[in-house]
């Protein structure tokens, strides 16, 4: 089997490859091998170096099924530690969806290059968890706290242009502009940038806190993190992040929402979607009258399996996703 990560000269830039099929999904295997090529090319005279993504999108998230354990070492901490402490500058070289792990793989370069269309998002909140490896720390430092907090909580993608606007990617082009700029560029890790004045990240965060449910608990510990960093340091900022992120994980919710993702996939493609959703409207907020239409739909192969079932309803109620646990044993 072909190395997900491999590492080749162009011209004067060490070119790190991932390739990962279909979205070069963080996996551990891949984690490794980057912080390992990171290293090597540092070690190499290359003016530069360059993280690149093969295929439709540069990086898109992590490995989910991965998330069932505790992450193994080594994160991406380790990768921020490599690409700072390699001579040359490092550039993140992006195209598609840049999405969790490839913004934070994106954030420990010091330059990043993006393709006209790339997406950029950090969704995790959506799978219960928070943003781990710096996300509530070096990402504020980068580009402030109010616009870090739209991407960790709001979890929608944001487009290029605003991308640039709140200072993510330096240019707009591809490899062959990260080879002409090679030699221009100069270090800047991120975790040298200093963070904005306290009071303005803590009105952001403030801000946040009185508008979001409660009962969500992944951005709650994502502005936790987040309050940990400005008002005690980087380091307590980033111990706390990585003791919320297992907290979140080894959750009910997390659990709930994880299995929610999958479920909500396969609902849009199942035929009978639009039926089963009309078919659960009608009965309401009734919670045992909905297990019991929703079991029958089971039993007569109308939907597939509980958690589908789960999706049907919280879509046809307009429920919060961490409640998609009506069904669930």
């Amino acid at each position: 089997m072909t190395a997900p990560v491999s590492l080749v000269q162009h011209g004067p830039v060490a070119c790190i490859e991932i390739d990962n099929p279909p979205v070069n999904a963080l996996s551990h295997a891949v984690r490794s091998q980057l912080i390992a090529a990171v290293t090597e090319a540092g070690r190499t005279r290359a003016q530069a170096i360059a993280i690149v993504g093969r295929g439709r999108s540069f990086i898109s998230g992590a490995d989910i099924a991965e998330l069932e354990h505790p992450v193994l070492a080594p994160g991406l901490l380790e990768l921020e530690e490599a690409c700072r402490l390699a001579p040359q500058p490092v550039i993140a070289v992006m195209h598609g969806m840049v999405l969790g792990g490839g913004v934070v793989v994106a954030y420990c370069a010091d330059f990043r290059i993006a393709a006209p269309g790339t997406l950029f998002g950090m969704p995790e909140v959506k799978l219960g968890l928070l943003a781990t490896f710096g996300g509530t720390q070096f990402l504020p430092r980068l580009v402030g706290m109010p616009a870090a907090l739209r991407l960790l909580i709001g979890a929608e993608p944001i487009d290029l242009e605003e991308a640039q606007e709140i200072g993510f990617v330096d240019a707009v082009g591809d490899l062959e502009m990260a080879l002409t700029m090679a030699t221009r560029l100069s270090k800047r890790p991120v975790r040298n940038i200093a963070a904005e004045p306290a009071q303005v990240a803590l009105a952001a965060i403030s801000r946040y806190e009185t508008a979001l449910d409660p009962e969500w608990q992944a951005p709650q510990a994502t502005l936790e993190a987040a309050r940990v960093g400005v008002e005690s340091g980087l380091e307590a900022g980033l111990a706390s992040e990585a003791a919320l992120f297992e907290s979140l994980r080894a959750s009910r919710q997390s659990r709930i929402l994880r299995r929610h993702f999958f479920a909500s996939r396969a609902l849009a493609r199942l035929a009978g979607r639009d039926i089963a959703l009309a078919e659960l409207r009608k009965i309401g907020p009734d919670r045992n009258a909905l297990r019991r239409a929703a079991q029958s739909m089971i039993d007569s192969g109308q939907l597939p399996d509980a958690a589908v079932a789960d999706a049907v309803i919280v879509e046809a109620l307009a429920l919060p996703a961490w409640r998609a646990d009506l069904m669930l044993d």
